[in-house]
Protein backbone atom coordinates (compact mmCIF):
# COMPACT_ATOMS: atom_id res chain seq x y z
CA UNK A 1 0.00 0.00 0.00
CA UNK A 2 2.86 2.34 0.66
CA UNK A 3 3.57 3.13 -2.98
CA UNK A 4 0.00 4.34 -3.44
CA UNK A 5 -0.54 5.81 0.01
CA UNK A 6 -2.70 8.92 -0.14
CA UNK A 7 -4.62 8.01 -3.31
CA UNK A 8 -8.12 9.47 -2.99
CA UNK A 9 -10.96 7.17 -3.96
CA UNK A 10 -13.52 9.95 -3.49
CA UNK A 11 -14.81 11.40 -6.74
CA UNK A 12 -16.12 14.91 -6.15
CA UNK A 13 -18.87 16.55 -8.15
CA UNK A 14 -20.48 13.36 -9.45
CA UNK A 15 -24.21 13.37 -10.13
CA UNK A 16 -26.45 10.41 -9.40
CA UNK A 17 -26.40 9.45 -13.10
CA UNK A 18 -22.62 9.22 -13.01
CA UNK A 19 -22.21 7.15 -9.85
CA UNK A 20 -21.88 3.82 -11.63
CA UNK A 21 -19.43 5.30 -14.12
CA UNK A 22 -17.37 6.73 -11.27
CA UNK A 23 -17.42 3.42 -9.42
CA UNK A 24 -16.09 1.60 -12.47
CA UNK A 25 -13.43 4.22 -13.04
CA UNK A 26 -12.12 3.83 -9.48
CA UNK A 27 -12.19 0.03 -9.37
CA UNK A 28 -8.81 -0.51 -11.13
CA UNK A 29 -7.16 1.60 -8.43
CA UNK A 30 -8.12 -0.97 -5.81
CA UNK A 31 -6.15 -3.63 -7.69
CA UNK A 32 -2.92 -1.66 -7.24
CA UNK A 33 -2.89 -2.36 -3.51
CA UNK A 34 -1.58 -5.42 -1.67
CA UNK A 35 -4.52 -7.65 -0.80
CA UNK A 36 -2.31 -9.76 1.45
CA UNK A 37 -1.62 -6.66 3.50
CA UNK A 38 -5.36 -5.91 3.72
CA UNK A 39 -6.00 -9.43 4.98
CA UNK A 40 -3.28 -9.11 7.58
CA UNK A 41 -4.12 -5.61 8.80
CA UNK A 42 -7.89 -5.96 9.00
CA UNK A 43 -8.24 -9.69 9.70
CA UNK A 44 -10.36 -10.23 6.58
CA UNK A 45 -11.92 -13.57 5.79
CA UNK A 46 -10.80 -14.60 2.33
CA UNK A 47 -10.57 -17.29 -0.31
CA UNK A 48 -8.54 -17.52 -3.49
CA UNK A 49 -11.36 -15.71 -5.29
CA UNK A 50 -12.76 -13.21 -2.76
CA UNK A 51 -12.05 -10.92 0.17
CA UNK A 52 -14.93 -10.61 2.65
CA UNK A 53 -15.73 -7.39 4.52
CA UNK A 54 -18.43 -6.62 7.11
CA UNK A 55 -19.80 -3.10 6.69
CA UNK A 56 -22.86 -1.49 8.28
CA UNK A 57 -24.48 -4.78 9.17
CA UNK A 58 -23.99 -6.54 5.84
CA UNK A 59 -21.41 -8.87 4.35
CA UNK A 60 -19.61 -7.78 1.20
CA UNK A 61 -17.22 -9.68 -0.99
CA UNK A 62 -14.57 -8.22 -3.29
CA UNK A 63 -13.55 -10.29 -6.29
CA UNK A 64 -9.78 -10.34 -6.00
CA UNK A 65 -9.06 -10.40 -9.74
CA UNK A 66 -11.41 -7.54 -10.69
CA UNK A 67 -12.13 -5.52 -7.54
CA UNK A 68 -15.90 -5.88 -8.08
CA UNK A 69 -17.81 -5.44 -4.79
CA UNK A 70 -21.03 -7.36 -4.11
CA UNK A 71 -23.19 -7.74 -1.02
CA UNK A 72 -25.18 -10.59 0.49
CA UNK A 73 -28.57 -9.03 1.37
CA UNK A 74 -30.14 -12.39 2.21
CA UNK A 75 -27.33 -13.25 4.63
CA UNK A 76 -27.12 -16.78 3.27
CA UNK A 77 -23.48 -16.93 2.21
CA UNK A 78 -24.00 -15.41 -1.25
CA UNK A 79 -26.22 -18.27 -2.37
CA UNK A 80 -28.98 -16.02 -3.73
CA UNK A 81 -30.04 -12.41 -4.10
CA UNK A 82 -26.49 -11.13 -4.63
CA UNK A 83 -26.43 -7.38 -5.28
CA UNK A 84 -23.71 -4.99 -6.47
CA UNK A 85 -22.44 -2.66 -3.79
CA UNK A 86 -23.74 0.89 -4.08
CA UNK A 87 -21.43 3.77 -4.92
CA UNK A 88 -21.24 4.88 -1.27
CA UNK A 89 -20.72 1.33 0.01
CA UNK A 90 -17.97 0.60 -2.49
CA UNK A 91 -16.17 3.90 -1.94
CA UNK A 92 -16.30 3.46 1.84
CA UNK A 93 -14.85 -0.05 1.61
CA UNK A 94 -12.15 0.86 -0.89
CA UNK A 95 -11.09 3.90 1.11
CA UNK A 96 -10.84 2.02 4.39
CA UNK A 97 -8.86 -0.88 2.95
CA UNK A 98 -6.53 1.16 0.76
CA UNK A 99 -6.13 4.64 2.21
CA UNK A 100 -5.77 3.95 5.93
CA UNK A 101 -2.28 4.58 7.24
CA UNK A 102 -0.15 1.60 8.27
CA UNK A 103 0.18 3.10 11.77
CA UNK A 104 -3.49 4.09 12.10
CA UNK A 105 -4.81 3.56 15.63
CA UNK A 106 -8.06 4.49 17.33
CA UNK A 107 -7.75 7.09 20.09
CA UNK A 108 -10.89 6.26 22.08
CA UNK A 109 -11.80 9.96 21.96
CA UNK A 110 -14.89 11.11 20.07
CA UNK A 111 -15.65 14.12 17.93
CA UNK A 112 -18.15 15.54 15.48
CA UNK A 113 -16.77 15.05 12.00
CA UNK A 114 -16.22 18.76 11.37
CA UNK A 115 -14.18 19.01 14.58
CA UNK A 116 -11.75 16.24 13.66
CA UNK A 117 -8.07 17.24 13.68
CA UNK A 118 -7.06 18.34 10.21
CA UNK A 119 -10.52 19.42 9.04
CA UNK A 120 -10.30 23.01 7.87
CA UNK A 121 -13.02 25.62 7.53
CA UNK A 122 -16.29 24.01 6.56
CA UNK A 123 -19.99 24.73 6.20
CA UNK A 124 -21.17 22.31 8.87
CA UNK A 125 -22.90 19.97 6.45
CA UNK A 126 -21.03 16.95 7.75
CA UNK A 127 -22.43 17.40 11.24
CA UNK A 128 -25.95 17.98 9.89
CA UNK A 129 -26.07 15.00 7.53
CA UNK A 130 -28.52 13.08 9.75
CA UNK A 131 -31.11 15.82 10.29
CA UNK A 132 -33.66 14.08 8.06
CA UNK A 133 -33.71 11.10 10.48
CA UNK A 134 -34.32 13.01 13.71
CA UNK A 135 -38.13 13.26 13.63
CA UNK A 136 -38.41 9.63 12.51
CA UNK A 137 -36.31 8.43 15.45
CA UNK A 138 -38.13 10.75 17.85
CA UNK A 139 -41.45 9.13 16.91
CA UNK A 140 -40.20 5.62 17.68
CA UNK A 141 -37.21 5.66 19.99
CA UNK A 142 -37.58 2.00 20.90
CA UNK A 143 -37.33 1.03 17.23
CA UNK A 144 -34.14 3.09 17.07
CA UNK A 145 -32.71 1.23 20.06
CA UNK A 146 -33.66 -2.09 18.50
CA UNK A 147 -32.07 -1.14 15.18
CA UNK A 148 -28.81 -0.14 16.87
CA UNK A 149 -28.67 -3.42 18.78
CA UNK A 150 -29.32 -5.38 15.57
CA UNK A 151 -26.28 -3.61 14.12
CA UNK A 152 -24.25 -5.03 17.03
CA UNK A 153 -24.28 -1.68 18.78
CA UNK A 154 -23.38 -1.31 22.45
CA UNK A 155 -25.35 1.20 24.50
CA UNK A 156 -23.20 4.01 25.90
CA UNK A 157 -24.07 6.88 28.29
CA UNK A 158 -24.52 9.68 25.77
CA UNK A 159 -27.60 11.85 25.30
CA UNK A 160 -30.99 10.26 25.85
CA UNK A 161 -29.96 7.30 23.68
CA UNK A 162 -26.35 6.54 22.81
CA UNK A 163 -24.85 3.62 20.91
CA UNK A 164 -21.40 2.64 19.71
CA UNK A 165 -21.79 0.74 16.43
CA UNK A 166 -19.04 -1.11 14.53
CA UNK A 167 -19.50 0.12 10.96
CA UNK A 168 -16.50 -2.11 10.23
CA UNK A 169 -15.63 -4.76 12.85
CA UNK A 170 -12.47 -2.79 13.64
CA UNK A 171 -13.90 0.74 13.28
CA UNK A 172 -16.82 2.00 15.41
CA UNK A 173 -18.80 5.22 15.34
CA UNK A 174 -21.20 6.57 17.96
CA UNK A 175 -24.77 7.76 17.58
CA UNK A 176 -26.00 10.27 20.15
CA UNK A 177 -29.70 11.12 20.25
CA UNK A 178 -31.66 13.65 22.27
CA UNK A 179 -35.44 13.42 22.15
CA UNK A 180 -37.58 16.51 21.63
CA UNK A 181 -39.14 18.45 24.48
CA UNK A 182 -41.17 21.65 24.90
CA UNK A 183 -38.15 23.82 24.09
CA UNK A 184 -35.91 21.88 21.72
CA UNK A 185 -36.41 19.63 18.69
CA UNK A 186 -34.91 16.13 18.50
CA UNK A 187 -31.19 16.04 17.77
CA UNK A 188 -29.07 13.19 16.35
CA UNK A 189 -25.29 13.39 16.09
CA UNK A 190 -22.70 11.00 14.67
CA UNK A 191 -19.39 10.96 16.51
CA UNK A 192 -16.16 9.67 14.98
CA UNK A 193 -12.95 8.65 16.66
CA UNK A 194 -10.51 11.56 16.77
CA UNK A 195 -8.08 9.59 14.57
CA UNK A 196 -10.63 8.88 11.83
CA UNK A 197 -8.66 10.76 9.18
CA UNK A 198 -5.88 8.19 9.63
CA UNK A 199 -8.36 5.68 8.18
CA UNK A 200 -10.63 7.59 5.80
CA UNK A 201 -10.70 10.73 3.74
CA UNK A 202 -12.95 13.43 5.17
CA UNK A 203 -15.34 13.09 2.21
CA UNK A 204 -15.74 9.38 2.84
CA UNK A 205 -17.19 10.00 6.30
CA UNK A 206 -20.32 11.32 4.54
CA UNK A 207 -20.68 8.01 2.73
CA UNK A 208 -20.19 6.02 5.93
CA UNK A 209 -22.87 8.05 7.71
CA UNK A 210 -25.32 7.61 4.84
CA UNK A 211 -24.75 3.85 4.71
CA UNK A 212 -25.13 3.52 8.48
CA UNK A 213 -28.32 5.56 8.65
CA UNK A 214 -29.90 3.61 5.81
CA UNK A 215 -29.10 0.44 7.76
CA UNK A 216 -30.67 1.93 10.90
CA UNK A 217 -33.80 3.04 9.03
CA UNK A 218 -34.18 -0.37 7.40
CA UNK A 219 -34.04 -2.14 10.74
CA UNK A 220 -36.39 0.37 12.35
CA UNK A 221 -38.87 -0.56 9.65
CA UNK A 222 -38.35 -4.28 10.38
CA UNK A 223 -36.79 -4.98 6.98
CA UNK A 224 -33.70 -6.70 8.36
Amino acid sequence: MSEKEGTCFVVKGETMDNYEIAKERIRPEFLKYSQDEMIRRFGLDHSDQYLYVEFCGETFRIERSTGIVEKDPEGNGFLSGIQPGSYEEVLSIYDMLCYSRPDAALSGQWSLVNSLPGVGQNNGLGDNAVMTYEKEIDRDQEAFRRACRELKGTEVPMGDIGFEIPVFPFFPVRLRFYGSDEEFPAKLSVLFDRNTLQYLHYETTYYVVNCLMRAVRSRMAGKK
